[in-house]
């Protein structure tokens, strides 16, 4: 299997992805469709195939740049796509057989959590879910109603301002909901997080590779 610098593709990502948000939110239309190519071309190089992912990445994003007013609706797409995909994130671990997401984090301060707080973090990883559910519905309803660059400055707006509330607000309120269990300072509590997150986006790999090693 070919090795991939995930460094570099990790940062080729965050550069296309922070060029896209900004020709959005400027409302250059061709532009953030030929960000859209280029990061399609990223996802065919992920796994290694570098030289088929420059070909890819460059002949869409010309064709993006040609065809820009046939295509117009997939620039709309990038935040509905993250939108819908955190939400069934969030909400596949919500499955029989599955931990879920919330409950694994609080696991990472405590390795049996009790039936109460076993309740409240199933419940808070529902409320994860239905929160960018919620956004996503949104963005969607406001995309014919206003001009590309004013949703794209909601929808960026809203995508930070929502979840980082939610994230504060139901911090403190744990403290009160709980004043007698510990609980982690922030500086703990990200990157636990993040760290449940990359499982969570990591096991599904394996598994689907020994299945079809099986096969």
């Amino acid at each position: 299997m070919p090795v991939t610098n995930i460094s570099g593709l990790g940062l080729l990502w965050v550069g296309l992805t922070v060029s896209y948000l900004a020709s959005s939110a400027l409302g250059h239309r061709a532009a953030a469709l030929m960000v859209l190519g280029l990061m399609a071309g990223a996802l065919v190089a992920a796994p290694g195939r570098r030289l088929v992912g420059c070909v890819v990445g460059v002949a869409l994003a010309a064709a993006a740049w040609r065809f820009a007013d046939d295509v117009a609706f997939l620039v709309f797409i990038p935040p509905l796509a993250a939108f819908a995909f955190m939400a069934f994130f969030f909400g596949r671990t919500l499955r029989a057989g599955s931990e879920p997401l919330i409950n694994r984090i609080a696991r990472k301060e405590q390795s049996e959590l009790p039936a109460d707080t076993a309740r409240y973090t199933r419940r808070l990883t529902a409320l994860w879910s239905t929160c960018f559910a919620a956004l996503f519905l949104v963005a969607l309803g406001l995309a014919p109603m206003l001009s590309l660059d004013a949703w794209s400055r909601w929808v960026q707006g809203l995508g930070y301002a929502v979840p980082a509330v939610l994230f504060l607000g139901e911090y403190a309120y744990r403290h009160h909901r709980f004043p007698d269990r510990p609980h982690s300072s922030l500086a703990v509590l990200v990157p636990n997080a993040l760290a449940v997150i990359r499982e969570i986006a990591m096991e599904s790999g394996p598994r689907a590779a020994r299945g079809s090693e099986k096969r």
